[in-house]
């Protein structure tokens, strides 16, 4: 992932949001907030991969956090290392408002595009597709740690009515997950009618995946995330097959990203400090160490072993992340090395365990890991969770995979009175 550091990538200057096909007339100055009567395609677009990013800071720690595989030690706020760790999670705090929040608004973006008489496919396609990652990411935050899948996916998960009336009822797992999938099949049918290019710019994190042929690769690969995470192994297939070339190309880290500035009501990557300062707030679990095979590079290239420990709250580390070497670099949406795996777990879901053991075993060569042997159903799963673990660090992948394979109890447990917390609906999404 080190090549990951080196991607020079600049979002489009804020002052280009004005700059779209048509509506030349219209006078829209905030893409974060836009009105049915302001809003243009462009700067529906333009805040929609703005909203994505804006909330992604506390997404991402809340994920990393709860799955062990960092802790976030700010003493400014103790409730990183206090109520995501040991609970309750306050449905009015901003640990859960906040990526719920901005997760509506880019869905709000979308849902404004989708519903007018005046987009094209393209635009169309485009908006169903981030609606529905948007989606997926929100379930996968509200997800329970119950091992029975069917419970799981009777849990309150998401909204699906996009109108604000908290009367109506929360949708549940599986009621997310289907439209997720609508949205996905909607979004490529809409994307193969729309012609060479689309009529709208994307930001430099769509490089490679912005036109309407190669976009659509995008839905696909969401599309195999999806069903995988509902053991749909024929479904992922398919969708795994259409994105042979990405999957299997040259550059494991291919593909879409959060891309970010110094502009106007833009943010910076918030997961990048100086790893040799004196102070760190996100600070790497131990085992990630520990848990670590002989001589993987995905270790020694993303981790900085420090010579002392930080330490706050009753927790510690000294380990320190390099995986992001600025305040600007990009954080991968999906990368070819998360397509692999995703591969590796539908062969795993079809008992093809050679085929899975040779996909992992390329990523370990290439690490400078020993190869697996003798992959089978007793630990198959296990291993595929650790070539995840090393081969997405960061992305925020582990705590959703732990649950999809009911191994929540298996994460380190540092204190008495730690648990796996779950994000409750936001009270402000309530009645009452």
């Amino acid at each position: 992932m080190n090549t990951i550091k080196k991607i020079t990538m600049k979002i489009l200057p804020m002052a280009l949001v004005l700059v779209w096909t048509g509506c030349e007339e219209l006078d829209f100055p905030d893409p974060n907030n836009p009105t049915d009567d302001t809003a243009t395609v462009q700067s529906l677009v333009t805040g929609a991969e703005s909203q994505l990013r804006s909330g992604l800071g506390v997404y991402i720690r809340d994920m990393l956090v709860v799955g062990r595989e960092a802790y976030y030690l700010e003493p400014a706020d103790p409730r990183y290392t206090g109520e995501l760790l040991r609970g309750p999670i306050d449905g009015g705090g901003f640990l859960c408002y906040t990526p719920w929040a901005a997760t509506y608004k880019v869905i709000s973006n979308c849902q404004t595009i989708i519903n007018s008489s005046e987009a094209d496919e393209g635009s169309k396609g485009f908006a169903q597709t981030l609606n529905a990652y948007a989606l997926l990411r929100l379930v996968n935050f509200t997800e329970t740690n119950d091992s029975d899948s069917e419970v799981r996916k009777l849990a309150e998960a998401a909204r699906l009515n996009y109108d604000g009336d908290i009367e109506a009822g929360v949708a549940t797992r599986g009621e997310v997950l289907t439209e997720i999938e609508t949205l996905l099949n909607s979004g490529r049918d809409n994307l193969a009618s729309a012609g060479d290019a689309f009529t709208f710019t994307l930001s430099s994190g769509f490089d490679g995946f912005n036109t309407p042929e190669t976009f659509v690769h995008f839905n696909r690969g969401l599309m195999a995330r999806v069903s995988v995470l509902q053991d749909k192994w024929s479904q992922a297939q398919t969708a795994l097959t259409s994105v042979d070339a990405w999957m299997n190309g040259s550059d494991h880290d291919a593909g879409v990203y959060h891309v970010f500035s110094s502009g106007a009501n833009d943010v910076d990557n918030q997961m990048f400090e100086d790893p040799n300062a004196a102070t760190l707030k996100l600070m790497v679990h131990p085992s990630f160490l520990t848990d670590a095979h002989e001589g993987d590079t995905r270790v020694t290239n993303n981790v900085l072993v420090r010579a002392d420990t930080i330490t706050y709250d009753g927790l510690q580390s000294y380990l320190a992340p390099t995986l992001y070497g600025s305040t600007y670099d990009p954080v991968p949406m999906m990368r070819a090395v998360e397509l692999q795996l995703l591969q590796a777990e539908v062969h795993i879901g079809n008992g093809d365990y050679a085929g899975a053991e040779s996909i992992m075993n390329a990523l370990r060569t290439a690490a400078g890991a020993a190869e697996y042997t003798g992959t089978d159903a007793s630990n198959a799963h296990d291993r595929v969770l650790h070539e995840k673990r090393y081969s997405l660090f960061l992305e925020g992948h582990r705590l959703t995979d732990m649950r999809h394979y009911g191994k929540t109890s298996e994460l380190p447990l540092d204190r008495d009175g730690d648990t796996i917390v779950t994000f409750p609906i936001p009270e402000t999404e309530t009645p009452g």
